[in-house]
């Protein structure tokens, strides 16, 4: 059964003009898929709370100029980390490189690489998505 929720927002933010700009035309669906997003990053995506022994995979998203790329940790001989597959891409609009990693590991392990990647000069944004656990499925 739904619940109905009511709240209000600051007058600063745009409300109907995020609902426009993500393509949608029902407020109420727009909160839904935010609040839902929000609470999937929580349960799975952030690794903060989860317990460091846990064993996770999962994709990691990592931007950073191109003169630090010597400096960024070689995944495919971390002794904790497996590296199931990876792929690179120049972005040549922003001048930006872009690499994403699939990943499976202790989450403590995988949380401290996460952490070493953001305090590096020249990273400019990482991102580690949890892939969802399922008893059974398509592998």
């Amino acid at each position: 059964m739904a619940k109905v929720l009511s709240f209000s927002v600051d007058d600063d933010l745009d409300m109907e003009g995020l609902v426009q700009k993500a393509g949608y035309r029902n407020r109420s669906r727009f909160l839904r898929d935010a609040a839902t997003h929000y609470a999937e990053v929580l349960s799975s995506g952030d690794l903060v709370d989860r317990p460091a022994e846990e064993s996770v995979e999962g994709t990691l998203v990592l931007y950073y100029q191109h003169t630090v790329a010597e400096k960024l940790p070689d995944f495919r001989h971390h002794s904790d980390i497996s590296l199931i597959s990876s792929t690179h891409a120049c972005m040549t609009d922003s001048h930006t490189c872009v690499d994403t990693l699939h990943l499976s590991g202790k989450v403590g392990t995988i949380r401290d690489a996460v952490e070493g990647l953001r305090r590096l000069e020249g990273v400019d944004r990482v991102a580690f998505v949890a892939a969802p656990t399922r008893e059974e499925g398509c592998c």
